[in-house]
């Protein structure tokens, strides 16, 4: 995946970080930064064209998610999600997010998905659909590996 630069993302979200989001210790909480990435991701889904009502009979579906923390994140602040997609493979893709405080480059956390293509019906993985590659490869500032 390699260095986060804030340039390599076209969709960055904002998010406030709310008085509930502390731990006992005054920082966020890390559960918090999952939901942060969540947040992001689906965003970036609805943007991009892979989310959308719920009749689907396909879908992406989070395979596995892991989180850098970088720095320690206090309230009050504004931060900012960024999500791109990095690689798509034949049923999955990979995507990368970063969490910045707003209008700074600095990583305060950095995350890594797979995400599946995934069959309702079969209750299998599938292919990617030509037309979602599409969108990923026109939508991203840099296009994904393949």
């Amino acid at each position: 995946m390699g260095e986060i630069k804030r340039a390599d993302f076209r969709h960055i979200y904002p998010l406030a970080v709310r008085w509930g989001d502390l731990d006992m210790l005054g920082h966020v909480n890390n559960t918090v930064f999952y939901r942060y990435s969540e947040e992001g991701r689906i965003r970036y889904f609805l943007e991009v064209g892979i989310a959308g009502p719920s009749a689907q009979t396909s879908g992406a579906i989070l395979a596995d998610l892991r989180c850098s923390f970088v720095q320690q994140l206090r309230y009050p602040a504004d931060v900012e999600i960024a999500t791109r997609t990095y690689a798509l493979g034949n049923s999955s893709m990979r995507i990368q997010q970063a969490l910045f405080h707003k209008g700074d480059d600095a990583v305060v956390a950095g995350f890594d998905a797979a995400v599946v293509w995934f069959d309702y019906d079969q209750q299998t993985s599938a292919p990617v659909p030509e037309s979602i590659r599409g969108a990923l490869r026109d939508y991203e500032n840099v296009v994904p590996k393949e």
